[in-house]
């Protein structure tokens, strides 16, 4: 008996917000000593093959623009990573934002369990998603359908996950601080 191909999964840190509400760039700012967008790499790290950065410059990674035009939230940059996944012969993107620098334990194993598109149920921009909807998510984005991550999962009828642990959104430089008290 012989295993079937390895899944080849690429990683992709949602970066490219304007920081409005933090004040300052938000994937640069410090929490126990390494960036935001740092703690979104090595979360990553273990699960892919190659980790994308939407919307930001990153020494060690690629950059990936969003698709099909830069403004368009999250969508935007994942469509961009779903492309450079697939030029690269990724199946599939496991995405995280920058500003979520704690993951609960076992979450991400949970979602590249999944053999479809999947999702947290309370933050919807981690997920797994196959490439192959690289340009249905395009269309979708170039028609003006809703640029929310909802509306996008229902349309593929993506898994939604449970996060199984608390999911810190940080916005404003006291919610790095609430993370230290817990």
């Amino acid at each position: 008996m012989t295993d079937g191909p390895k899944t080849r999964t690429a990683g992709v840190v949602l970066a490219g917000g304007r920081s409005e509400r933090f004040g300052s760039d938000k994937a640069a700012a410090l929490w126990r000593g390494r960036s935001l967008v740092d703690w979104s790499v090595a979360a990553l790290a273990p699960y892919c093959d190659i980790i994308f950065i939407s919307g930001r410059d990153h020494p060690a990674h690629v950059r990936v623009p969003d698709r099909p035009e830069p403004g368009l939230g999250p969508l935007g940059g994942l469509a961009g990573a779903l492309f450079a996944a697939q030029e690269r012969g990724c199946d599939r993107i496991l995405s995280l934002p920058c500003d979520t620098p704690e993951i609960p334990a076992g979450l991400l194993d949970r979602l590249c369990a999944q053999d479809k598109a999947a999702y947290v149920d309370s933050c919807p921009v981690i997920g797994i998603w196959p490439v192959a909807d690289a340009a249905r998510l395009e269309g979708w984005l170039a028609s003006g359908k809703p640029r929310a991550m909802r509306a996008w999962t229902d349309e593929i009828g993506a898994i939604p996950v449970s996060a199984g642990g608390r999911i810190v959104n940080v916005n404003r430089p006291a919610d790095l601080a609430h993370l230290d008290r817990g």
